[in-house]
């Protein structure tokens, strides 16, 4: 998890998240639970407070990968009336 691409920036990287133990562990203290518990519980709902980050912001995997984003109107036609008048000639 902790490999680089080759072509890593890390002026232009996206920022990332990391988990601050000493502000979320104190939550537990009470907890009857063993340590090695208390950080699997805080890294999953790490996990899931980034994916829905993750969802807000529109980063999906595919985009970070090809550094693009997609377009879902880019095969559309530009209006309504193209689309008709293609329908028509092709009866």
């Amino acid at each position: 998890m902790t490999d680089l691409p080759p072509n890593f920036n890390p002026e232009t990287a996206p920022p990332t998240l990391t988990i601050d133990w000493d502000a979320y562990l104190p939550f537990f203290e009470d907890q009857d639970i063993s340590e090695e518990d208390k950080h699997a519980l805080i890294e999953a709902l790490w996990s899931i407070v980034v994916g829905f980050v993750d969802l807000g912001f529109s980063v999906h995997p595919v985009q970070q990968a090809c550094g693009q984003d997609d377009d879902p109107l880019s095969d559309v036609p530009s209006d309504l009336l193209s689309l008709i008048r293609e329908e028509q000639e092709d009866t």
